[in-house]
């Protein structure tokens, strides 16, 4: 077969069979929409030596709105043309994902889903991954899901920032934050050519203010804090004590389960998976401590067991859950208040 001079046709609009009957009520253009409508055009296969023919819908046969159909159609047919005359193969897979990302593009809501799993495969903290999500929702509910991210620039990252700033009485450091998640969602959207330029990286920042330095209990305060906690809740007590003479972190003693503490060496491990750097970190049982830990007998509970699951027992089988501790000690200081 003799190689055509073009390896393609020209990309048409196919609209489906011709109306012979309008029912009443309806028009003819609203009868043309419900059909199945498509692009077509042929394409030249080299392996086989003949012309392939070639549908295309990209769902758009969804969309009910007739002039919203045909404008969409429209634009599909012209992003074909175009495809075409620069080269493009639709029998490439290759060409066909750069079709993609240079001429039709993706949306937000795409967009959001590539970078979700981009950051897991990388391993992203998901405290980590659930902030950069709310700030990036917050930018999809603001422009919709469905816009383009290859049409948005500097201005509405400005605009989206400025804009939430000013409703939500932010701080420097959270405009910053957002500003920071934004820019990571765009930096990947770049780096796979989704997009030329990233549209934070001209946007402004925000000055950071001077963090107000942490509540530091007097002795006095510490002492009346103990000794209500004493006759009122024993279990938040040995938490604050624990915080107190081994400086571990409360998300760490959540953690702890009784295989870490070893009191024939006098020291508590913080293992790597639990601790905030990652390591195993050794801590001292100082002698006060050690009278409390005593008291629970620890040796008689399985080793799998958690040290503060419970506030009845202490010790349990199931961890105790996120901010109940905290919870519990803010009671306090608010009755003490």
């Amino acid at each position: 077969m003799e190689i055509p001079e073009l390896p393609y046709t020209v990309p048409r609009l196919v609209k489906g069979r011709n109306i012979t009957r309008v029912p009443a009520g309806s028009t003819l253009e609203k009868e043309v929409a419900k059909q199945s409508w498509y692009i077509e055009f042929f394409y030249h296969n080299a392996q086989k030596e003949r012309m392939e023919r070639i549908r295309v819908t990209r769902k758009l046969n969804r969309i009910k709105d007739p002039r919203e159909k045909l404008r969409n159609f429209n634009h599909l047919c012209e992003a074909y043309r175009i495809a075409l005359e620069g080269g493009w193969n639709p029998l490439d897979e290759h060409a066909n994902n750069r079709l993609k990302k240079e001429i039709i593009g993706i949306s937000l809501d795409e967009a959001l889903n590539l970078f979700e799993t981009y950051d897991r495969a990388k391993g992203t903290r998901p405290k980590s991954m659930s902030t950069y999500r709310s700030t990036i929702n917050a930018f999809i509910r603001f422009y919709g899901g469905g816009k383009k991210v290859a049409t948005i620039s500097d201005f509405e990252i400005t605009d989206f920032l400025n804009t939430k700033e000013r409703e939500e009485n932010w701080a420097g450091v959270t405009y910053n934050n957002c500003r920071i998640a934004l820019n990571n969602l765009f930096r990947f959207l770049k780096v796979n050519k989704y997009i030329v330029e990233n549209p934070v990286t001209n946007s402004e920042t925000r000055k950071k203010m001077r963090k107000e330095s942490h509540q530091v209990f007097s002795e006095r305060d510490f002492k009346t804090i103990m000794e209500w906690l004493d006759k009122h809740d024993k279990y938040c007590q040995l938490f604050v004590r624990m915080i107190y003479y081994t400086c571990i972190r409360p998300k760490e003693l959540r953690f702890l389960q009784l295989k870490y503490i070893d009191l024939e060496d006098n020291t508590i491990t913080i293992p790597g998976v639990v601790s905030k750097n990652k390591k195993s970190i050794p801590v001292n049982i100082d002698i006060n401590l050690r009278i409390e830990l005593d008291k629970l007998q620890i040796e008689k509970f399985d080793k799998e067991y958690f040290l503060l699951g419970s506030a009845d027992t202490f010790i349990s089988h199931k961890m105790c859950s996120e901010n109940y501790a905290y919870n519990r000690f803010q009671k306090c200081l608010e009755l003490l208040a």
